[in-house]
């Protein structure tokens, strides 16, 4: 699949709507701040238009050092590589020293995705996620600049 990533601007806010729903609210806010850093992925020569969001990540980024805060990829574009390219754009893009997310624990999918990404476990927030049956841990975890730029 030929997909492309550019960034997001506030016109993408009700395409990051349709593909991340519920999980997308507050994004307004969060594009109009100085450090916000987000990229969406599209179908490359199919969509000149930009108007067939595959999927996103975003986060904010200060001093050489990032945080991903979300990444959602449509449920019909799983399983190809666009979470690992959204994944490495946004670390080539927005950081050279350190990149910083937190995975729920149960979230072996996810894990397993950051993992070979290159991120590596730094701590646990205990209890941290409400979930249907309790709580969930969050996985703290950590890429360094030299992974982020042996893998860009």
């Amino acid at each position: 699949m030929d997909v492309i990533c550019r960034p997001i601007t506030p016109h993408d806010l009700a395409m990051l709507q349709s593909v991340g729903g519920d999980r997308t609210n507050g994004l307004a806010g969060w594009l109009k701040q100085k450090a916000f850093a987000g990229l969406a992925a599209y179908h490359g020569k199919h969509d000149p238009d930009y108007a067939d969001m595959l999927g996103y990540v975003v986060g904010f980024s200060v001093d050489g050092e990032a945080e991903i805060i979300d990444l959602v990829v449509r449920s019909d574009a799983r399983r190809q590589g666009i979470a690992h390219m959204l994944i490495d754009q946004f670390c080539h893009r927005f950081c050279d020293q350190m990149a910083y997310l937190e995975v729920a624990r149960n979230n072996l999918a996810a894990y397993q995705l950051y993992k070979g990404a290159g991120f590596v476990e730094y701590g646990i927030r205990k209890a941290y996620y409400q979930t249907a049956d309790g709580t969930d841990d969050a996985v703290l975890m950590r890429k360094t600049g030299l992974e982020i730029s042996a893998q860009s």
